[in-house]
C-alpha cells in the first residue's frame, strides 16, 4: 500500500486550477441530480392531462428516477473500484445525456417511465463517483470544502426548475415538459467534453500497481507531486469485493454505520417534508398562492444552507455539525408538532424554513462529504454508492408514507415520527461518528 509520504504533496498541495475544475465538472453532475429530482414537480402538471395518467402512473413516474438512482449508485460503484473511475466517470454523464434527451422525445407513458429509470441510474453512477473523485484528488485541508460545495449547485439546480417552468409556460403551454426535460442535455455533453481531461485516480491506480501512470496522474493534477511516490510501496488491487469488506473491524464498522444512518435519515426526513411542503400548507387549508409562496420561501433557506455549510464544514467539522444538525432538526420536528393544529402560516413558514436551513448545514449537505472520507481507497466508490443507494431508499420511504401519515393523523404524527428518526440520527452520530476533517485519505 502506498505510504502516506507518497500523497503527501497531493495531501498538501494549495488549491490550484485543476481542483476547481474537477470540483466543477463533478459538481455539475450533482447539479444535474438537483435538477431532475424536482423538475418532475413541475413537469407532472403537464404530463397528467398529456398522458392521460392514472394515480398509480404518476406515483411511479415520480419515483422511477429513485428507484434508478440505487440501482446505479451500487453497480457503478462497485464497477468503479474494480475496473477505474474515470471510464465510470465518462459513461454515467453519457447515460445521462441520452436519457435526457430520451426524457424529451418521449411519445409515450412507457417510453418516458424508462428514461426516467435511466436518468435515475446515471445520477446514481455519478453519486457514487464525484465525491469520490473530487476527495481522492482534493488536498486534505480543502477536501470537506470542494465537496461541500457541490451541494450548493443542487439547491440552486432545484430552485432553477421551478423559475424555468415558470418561465416557459406562456410560451411553451402543454410541450413545457419536453422542453424542461431537454434542457439538462446541454450541460451534460459541456460536461462530457470537460470530463475527457481529467486522469484515472492515482490512488486507485497505486492499488492496482501502477506506478508510473498514478506518477503521471499525480502531475497533471499537482505539477511536481508524482516524484515522491515510490515503486517499493504499493499492493496488488484485491479480489473481488464483498459487503463484508464494509465491516472487516470495530472501527470501519462505526464509519460505515455512521455514514449509512446519516444519509438514510436526513433523506427519509427532509424528501419526506420538503418534497411536500407546498402540499402541506394547501392541505391545511391555505390558499395555493400561500402555499406556493411558501415552497418558495423553503426552497431559498436551503439554498442560504448549503452555503453556510460550504464556509462551516472545515472550520466546524463535520460530525460536530452532522450531530448539531439532527438534534436542531429533532427540536423543529417537535416544534412542528407543538403547532400543528394552530394554522398560523407564518409561524409554520418559520419552522420549515428552518428546517431546511438548519438540514443544509448538517446532514443533508455533509453526506457527500463524509461518505468518500469514511472509506479506503479499494471500496471507496463502492462504499459511497451503497451509502447514497440507501439515502435514496430513506427519500422513497419518506415520499411514500408522508401522504399516508397525514391521512392517518395529520401534521401532528407525521412531525412525530420524523422527530424520532432524528433524535435516533442524533444518538448514531455520537456513537458511531469520527472527525475526518483534515486526515488524509490514506
Amino acid at each position: 500500500m502506498a505510504s502516506v509520504t507518497g500523497f503527501q504533496a497531493l495531501n498538501e498541495a494549495p488549491l490550484n486550477r485543476f481542483h476547481r475544475k474537477v470540483t466543477f465538472l463533478s459538481g455539475m453532475g450533482v447539479f444535474l441530480e438537483g435538477y431532475d429530482f424536482t423538475n418532475i414537480a413541475s413537469a407532472l402538471i403537464f404530463l397528467v392531462p398529456y398522458f392521460h395518467l392514472k394515480p398509480a402512473q404518476i406515483a411511479l413516474l415520480a419515483s422511477s428516477t429513485y428507484i434508478g438512482t440505487i440501482v446505479g449508485a451500487v453497480a457503478i460503484g462497485y464497477l468503479a473500484d474494480r475496473l477505474g473511475r474515470k471510464f465510470m466517470y465518462l459513461f454515467d454523464i453519457s447515460m445521462y445525456a441520452l436519457f435526457a434527451l430520451l426524457s424529451a422525445v418521449s411519445t409515450s407513458y412507457t417510453m418516458l417511465l424508462i428514461a426516467r429509470i435511466g436518468l435515475g441510474f446515471a445520477i446514481g453512477a455519478d453519486q457514487a463517483l464525484s465525491f469520490t473523485i473530487i476527495a481522492e484528488f482534493a488536498p486534505k485541508r480543502i477536501r470537506g470544502k470542494l465537496n461541500a460545495s457541490t451541494w450548493i449547485l443542487w439547491t440552486v439546480a432545484s430552485a432553477c426548475t421551478y423559475v424555468i417552468s415558470y418561465a416557459l409556460h406562456p410560451i411553451a403551454h402543454d410541450e413545457t415538459w419536453r422542453i424542461l426535460f431537454g434542457l439538462a442535455l446541454i450541460p451534460s455533453l459541456i460536461v462530457l467534453i470537460g470530463r475527457r481531461s481529467i486522469p484515472e485516480s492515482p490512488r486507485w491506480l497505486v492499488k492496482q500497481g501502477r506506478i508510473d501512470e498514478a506518477r503521471a496522474a499525480m502531475e497533471v493534477a499537482v505539477p511536481g507531486s508524482g516524484q515522491h511516490l515510490q515503486h517499493a510501496t504499493h499492493q496488488e488491487s484485491q479480489g473481488s469485493l464483498r459487503l463484508g469488506a464494509l465491516f472487516p473491524n470495530r472501527e470501519q464498522a462505526h464509519r460505515t454505520l455512521y455514514i449509512f444512518f446519516m444519509w438514510f435519515c436526513i433523506t427519509f426526513n427532509t424528501y419526506g417534508v420538503g418534497y411536500f411542503t407546498p402540499y402541506i400548507f394547501k392541505t391545511l387549508g391555505f390558499t395555493a398562492g400561500l402555499s406556493l409562496l411558501g415552497g418558495v420561501i423553503v426552497s431559498l433557506f436551503a439554498i442560504a444552507g448549503s452555503v453556510t455549510m460550504f464556509f462551516s464544514v472545515e472550520k466546524v467539522g463535520r460530525k460536530a455539525l452532522a450531530t448539531l444538525g439532527f438534534g436542531l432538526l429533532a427540536l423543529i420536528d417537535f416544534g412542528l408538532v407543538l403547532v400543528s393544529q394552530a394554522q398560523i402560516f407564518w409561524v409554520l413558514l418559520l419552522l420549515f424554513s428552518l428546517f431546511q436551513y438548519v438540514a443544509w448545514i448538517g446532514p443533508a449537505g455533509l453526506v457527500g462529504v463524509v461518505a468518500p472520507e469514511c472509506f479506503p481507497t479499494e471500496i471507496r466508490a463502492f462504499g459511497t454508492g451503497l451509502a447514497a443507494a440507501l439515502g435514496r431508499m430513506g427519500a422513497i420511504t419518506g415520499i411514500l408514507l408522508f401522504p399516508i401519515m397525514m391521512k392517518a393523523g395529520g401534521l401532528h404524527l407525521s412531525m412525530t415520527v420524523f422527530c424520532l428518526d432524528a433524535v435516533l440520527a442524533t444518538l448514531a452520530m455520537l456513537i458511531f461518528g469520527k472527525e475526518t476533517k483534515g486526515q488524509a485519505l490514506d
